[in-house]
């Protein structure tokens, strides 16, 4: 019997731990017991905490939350429990890890086992391990905390690897590896990233095709084919319960729902996508691609201290300027001046990078190239959003699901990918002594000429090619010119601002330039004979790293963690929320007017709020939004919101201060009074009634305790009910809880109650006295249910078909996808021995 050969995978295992090491060191702090900010992960915790909480103390599988926007699915941000074996995995490593160490070694070892699989040396493969990781979007990506697209970007690479191992014919091998990945990139549940890599997968399989086409091997290929069906599918299986269950709620957002208001909407919104101006607020300027190569070009982030803005301290601290003030006005002088509403950082692949895919174009003769090529030009279009867009705009409307995304740049994710890979292959290629040494010096002579060019022209007139003119330049210098109360001392602080985007893009040119003539020295060392080839390797690891991660360090230092104590200290009460959390009452909601209210999840920590975070809210909730809750608020929908308490900024010492609202609603009550509504935009306008704080009265106004608006398409289900309330009539709260509420009723008559709970449809049922009942809408909102006269308990229950039947396929997806594994560890030994 043949023994595992543990010599043949140790120096793959020394380099991985190497990557745990280098991962480690880059996060220090971690070391010395101090925990990552991130401001998505605060928001996360906040959004979350009900839900949670809420498991911790029962025990069960939350689903609903009535956190945030008056209540809705917990799918695209938290589920407690699932059926999915394979989840362990990224639990384990992170949890032994940490953050951000886990996410740069899930990176780096997910690109090395891409590299493996296409036979690259391993020691240029880890350089495009750690070309990847150290991508400078994805550190700005650990630093805001976006988890699940960092997650998804670490397996997308062994998704591809898994697909090569099939298509070069290693079956035992490529099943598993393809179906756990694929299993792990759907955990992610980051659907977008998902799309992109679909781009990708599409262009490998097709040139995979036209190859065994023209080798004549299209069985082979089909073979290959219908494994890596079986294979994904059973990976996608294993994510069943999140896709089904998000799948069926997009139907009801602002994603995928479809709004019958045509009052507030954009008119060339397709049905079931976002608007246009929403989803395409994050667009890369044409001229902003440059910063893979350059990566100040464009300024450093919306946010920097005067380290990086010398020009403008000075002129700033000249006129006396000092302190709070200085900061102040540091916030209207930012160095990006790109179109983005904000970035974290740049697009920066790395100046080696980009001459090696550079070089990659050159010399490779594969017909992967093309795809790679081409894939690579698509996305760049794409990233150019509203910039470009008779492409843009065409594919967003046509392309099935494509308007269900925004931020368009994000689609740099691809050659963020496909730049390291041709690039480090042709490096690959080139160590094999595949070309002349002649022949590799010519190439590389000319990728030098062509990216070190356009670096140093960058450099040299980079003044004349763009203007480093912010759009926000126009309203900082009526800013500036009120608080100076001059306004050339405002232009002096723009012009000021305009040099330091300058200076920066210019030593940020010459820098990568710098960087690709190291590259090119060392390439024409090797070329001359004066070093070997694995000097090279050792060479471009060392270089590579030193190029992105001096750039890294900008976006996630030592400065971005802090101790426990002090991470706690975001989630303590303020004063105005421990007064309000004095109240015994179990279920009220509460308008916070001193945080951004509908785009920070912070004030859901403590209570049930009107607004939040969500960038996939309820379609009908942001349309109340629009019409009814944002430049003014309508008193009566907050009123049939339950909103108890108003907290304003506007307190003593500028504390905020709570408001209580007598004329809440409470959680549920009979009215008298029906308004038909033939349509969405006339049931919306039925609602009009006074602002907060307004006593200007409105005709006809919506009085939420005695009517309910509800559309014509009830009418027959109302018809012959004769409804109405006695003075005495209640509907009350008896038992809280998320998937499950439940109120007690009393009316002498048969009545219509409202209830504050959101309205959804799916997944929800009613009873009463155990039997079920139909749930209505009212109120554009709100559920409503007729109630027989009498005493009775009403009950909620929330148990949506698709989580439950997508849990059930992931636990059998799982055991098959266990069951592949042990099996391809079984051959591996049977081979083994047989050998």
């Amino acid at each position: 019997m043949q023994s595992f050969d543990f010599k043949k995978f140790l120096p793959h295992l020394l380099l991985i731990l190497g990557f745990i090491v280098l991962a480690a060191l880059y996060s220090y702090p971690q070391l010395d017991g101090m925990e990552l900010k991130q401001g998505d992960n605060v928001s996360w915790k906040a959004m979350s905490k009900e839900a949670r909480d809420w498991h911790e103390k029962t025990g069960e599988n939350t689903l609903w939350s009535n956190s945030m926007f008056g209540g809705m699915p917990t799918f695209t941000y938290y589920v407690p429990e699932g059926n999915n074996y394979i989840y362990p995995i990224q639990q384990g490593i992170m949890g032994v890890l940490g953050k951000p160490t886990g996410f740069l070694f899930l990176a780096m070892l997910g690109f090395y086992i891409l590299m493996s699989v296409m036979g690259v040396n391993r020691w240029l493969a880890a350089a495009g391990a750690i070309a990847y990781a150290f991508s400078t979007y994805n550190v700005t990506l650990i630093e805001a905390g976006h988890e699940t697209k960092m997650w998804a970007l670490a397996y997308f690479p062994i998704v591809l690897g898994g697909l090569m191992l099939l298509y070069k014919g290693k079956y035992w091998v490529g099943l598993p590896v393809l179906g756990i990945s694929m299993s792990l990139l759907m955990t992610t549940a980051h659907y977008q990233i998902m799309y992109y890599a679909i781009i990708v997968i599409i262009g490998m399989v097709i040139t995979y095709f036209i190859i065994a086409l023209r080798e004549g091997q299209l069985k082979t290929f089909l073979v290959a084919s219908a494994l890596a069906l079986v294979g994904a599918s059973v990976g996608i299986g294993t994510g069943m319960q999140g896709f089904l269950s998000t799948y069926e709620y997009n139907k009801t957002t602002m994603r995928g729902g479809e709004s019958e208001l045509t009052l507030n909407h954009d008119q060339n919104k397709k049905s079931g996508g976002l608007d246009k101006d929403y989803a395409f607020d994050w667009s890369n300027e044409l001229g902003e691609s440059f910063t893979v190569l350059v990566p100040m070009l464009y300024g450093s982030s919306s946010s920097e201290g005067y380290d990086v803005k010398p020009e403008t301290y000075d002129v700033l601290t000249g006129m006396g300027i000092q302190g709070n003030n200085l900061l102040a006005i540091g916030r209207y002088l930012p160095t990006y001046w790109g179109t983005q509403p904000f970035t974290g950082g740049p697009f920066y692949f790395g100046a080696i990078i980009c001459f090696l895919f550079v070089l990659g174009v050159i010399v490779i003769r594969s017909p992967h190239k093309w795809w790679i090529i081409a894939v690579c030009v698509l996305a760049f279009i794409m990233s150019w959003g509203e910039h470009f867009p008779s492409v843009n705009y065409f594919l967003f409307d046509t392309l099935p699901g494509l308007n269900k995304f925004r931020i368009p740049n994000m689609i740099l994710v691809l050659p963020q990918l496909l730049f390291p890979v041709l690039g480090i292959w042709a490096l690959n290629d080139i160590l094999e002594s595949k070309w002349s040494k002649e022949e590799v010096w010519k190439h590389v002579k000319l990728a030098g000429i062509i990216t070190g060019g356009l670096c140093l022209l960058i450099g040299i007139a980079g003044s004349a090619l763009f203007s480093f003119q912010a759009p926000i330049d126009g309203s900082a210098l009526k800013q500036l010119t009120n608080f100076f109360q001059n306004e050339e001392a405002a232009k002096r602080a723009i012009n000021a601002i305009r040099e330091d985007r300058i200076s920066m893009a210019m030593s940020s040119a010459f820098t990568s330039a710098f960087f690709i003539a190291l590259i090119v020295a060392v390439l024409w060392a090797y070329a001359k004979g004066h070093i070997k080839a694995q000097y090279v390797a050792f060479a471009v690891i060392i270089l590579v790293s030193i190029d992105l991660i001096r750039v890294d360090t900008k976006y996630l230092n030592e400065e971005n963690f802090v101790y426990e104590e002090e991470y706690n200290y975001e989630f303590e009460p303020r004063p105005v929320d421990q007064q309000i959390l004095q109240d015994p009452d179990p279920y009220y909601r509460v308008l916070d007017l001193s945080k951004n209210t509908y785009n920070d999840a912070i004030q859901s920590y403590h209570h049930k709020t009107i607004g939040g975070y969500s960038p996939a809210k309820m379609e009908a909730y942001q349309d109340m939004i629009d019409i009814h809750m944002s430049s003014s608020f309508n008193a009566e929908v907050l009123n049939m919101l339950n909103t108890k308490y108003i907290i304003s900024p506007q307190g003593q010492n500028g504390q905020p201060v709570a408001i209580p609202n007598p004329d809440a609603n409470g959680n549920a009550w009979f009215v008298s009074k029906i308004k038909w509504a033939e349509t969405a935009d006339e049931e919306m306008l039925s609602l009009n009634a006074r602002s907060l704080g307004d006593t200007t009265q409105v005709p006809n106004a919506f009085d939420a305790s005695e009517e309910a608006v509800l559309r014509t398409s009830y009418k027959d289900e109302l018809s012959g009910f004769n409804y109405g309330k006695d003075s005495a009539a209640y509907v009350k709260l008896d038992q809280y809880g998320l998937n499950n509420i439940s109120y007690v009723s009393k009316n002498s008559k048969d009545g219509l109650a409202v209830f504050s709970d959101m309205y959804y449809p799916y997944g929800w049922t009613a009873y009463i006295d155990g039997n079920e009942t139909p749930i209505l809408k009212a109120n554009y909102l709100l559920r409503a249910l007729k109630v027989p006269a009498g005493e009775h308990k009403i009950e909620f229950k929330f148990r949506p078909k698709s989580f439950y039947t997508g849990d059930n396929i992931a636990m059998v997806s799982s055991i098959l996808l266990i069951l592949m594994a042990v099996g391809s560890i079984g051959m591996a030994y049977k081979k083994s021995k047989d050998a």
